[in-house]
């Protein structure tokens, strides 16, 4: 009997050992491809440790080829809530894609509150796409950690996300005074040329003519200016909105191509 519980207790206490080692294995960034260089590698991911330190939150980076049917939102928010949900004041990870060459990011409940789907995702996009555009997995893995560095601090100094207005700005009054001021810029205007004694209203554009002084002998189009309209082409980006329907769950995040 007392063997049973000793095997049993030996048991449990290497698979407790094994789960210990495992987690701390598992580091920021997740190369299954090669992608950076050894030194590339422990340069990031000692980075990402130390920010983690200084803000209190999570950040994972994952290099791997899907398979044509996962689902990108699904794969980000699982891998975040599965290696970088506990975390004080919030969690954030992307995942590239080099498959289908696609990127999708996720953001747990507390950071949606500082990176919000609405301004903070693409701003993450337009720091890091275009290094990942270019093979620079190294430089693209860096500008995202350093954009997440950017909008925390952000949110850190000012106590709202980025793209957030302003506390303290009445946009109501704020309207209300342009309109006032206009109305009285207009008055103002109407009182000059009234008082002016060599101006008066012309009715029509033949009032400014002498009779029999102009005689038109052609008839002829010029155009001065040309009008161009665009349409912008649809994406393959998943931004979502700021309320977080990234999967539900409360996610956020985005992604797109490259």
């Amino acid at each position: 009997m007392m063997l049973k519980k000793f095997i049993g207790l030996l048991t449990l206490m290497i698979v407790l050992s094994f789960s210990a080692v495992s987690a701390a294995q598992l580091q920021p960034v997740t190369d299954d491809l090669g992608l950076l260089g050894a030194e590339e590698l422990k340069s990031i991911n000692q980075k990402i440790k130390s920010m983690e330190q200084t803000h209190g939150i999570k950040i994972g980076i994952w290099f791997t080829k899907m398979k044509n049917n996962t689902d990108m939102i699904t794969a980000s928010n699982n891998f975040l809530d599965q290696n970088f949900a506990k975390s004080k004041n919030g969690s954030i990870v992307l995942i590239v894609d080099m498959n289908l060459r696609k990127y999708e990011m996720a953001t747990n409940s507390l950071m949606l509150q500082k990176i919000t789907d609405t301004d903070g995702i693409p701003f993450l996009k337009g720091e890091f796409q275009p290094a990942l555009h270019n093979g620079d997995y190294y430089g693209a893995a860096n500008s995202f950690v350093d954009g997440v560095d950017k909008l925390v601090s952000y949110y850190e100094k000012n106590g709202q996300p980025y793209g957030s207005a302003p506390d303290g700005i009445d946009f109501a009054a704020l309207g209300g005074a342009i309109i006032v001021a206009l109305l009285c810029g207009l008055g103002i205007r109407s009182w000059l040329i009234g008082s002016m004694s060599n101006i008066h209203h012309a009715s029509e554009a033949t009032d400014y003519l002498q009779k029999n002084s102009v005689n038109i002998n052609e008839n002829r189009d010029t155009y001065l200016f040309k009008n161009v309209t665009r349409t912008k082409k649809s994406s393959n980006s998943s931004s979502r909105g700021g309320g977080g329907s990234h999967g539900g769950g409360g996610h956020g995040g985005g992604g797109g191509s490259f």
